[in-house]
């Protein structure tokens, strides 16, 4: 495998308006949200996880464990989700050739899936990787580092999956259970997700 190495960013730092309430803590299963996300992010391969932080972020950090995942605080996070995208890739370590950009709201997604992603990716360190189901693009994706820059460019409520899909260096990691991309946006998700458990 290429020796590049590989960061998961777990993205938190939302108003979860759509939600009502602070998503990241909502609990599934007996743990919360971020916490799912940041454990898988955690057991992982990558060599760095890095968990962005906004709105809520007092409360959220005497609630959750970060392990070894380094804290970046997000001071924009009311402009949008591209801001929380580059304040990861801003402080990513100068080694770092790629980069998980993952959400904190996919329950199902483990450190197996992660670890897909990371595998595909050293077989060759120019391209992008996405999971996929069906054939269609869904979150996390792995960045290069040829795309930081280009991330640094997004502006608004725009992630990192909208400029993997105009790269055109693309490969797709395939998942055939779609509950793996399940994600909570509202109430109406938790309650589905609920009947899940």
């Amino acid at each position: 495998m290429p020796k590049g190495k590989v960061a998961c960013i777990v993205l938190a730092a939302g108003l979860s308006l759509r939600f009502g309430t602070n998503k990241q803590l909502f609990k599934f299963k007996g743990k919360y949200l971020i916490q799912i996300s940041l454990d898988a992010a955690n057991s992982s391969i990558a060599d760095y996880v890095l968990l962005v932080l906004g709105a809520n972020s007092t409360e959220i950090l005497s609630k959750v464990n970060a392990g070894r995942a380094e804290l970046v605080l997000n001071k924009d996070y009311a402009k949008g989700q591209a801001t929380s995208v580059k304040s990861g890739i801003s402080n990513l370590p100068e080694d770092c050739e790629g980069a998980i950009i993952m959400v904190a709201d996919q329950p199902y997604l483990s450190s197996a899936h992660l670890n897909r992603m990371i595998r595909e990716f050293k077989k060759g360190t120019d391209g992008a990787i996405i999971l996929s189901w069906r054939r269609e693009t869904r979150n996390p994706v792995l960045v290069p580092r040829i795309l930081f820059p280009i991330l640094m460019r997004l502006k608004g409520d725009v992630g990192a999956k909208k400029v993997v899909r105009e790269y055109d260096k693309v490969r797709r990691v395939e998942i055939r259970d779609e509950k793996v991309f399940f994600d909570i946006d509202t109430r109406n998700s938790a309650l589905k997700i609920r009947k899940l458990e």
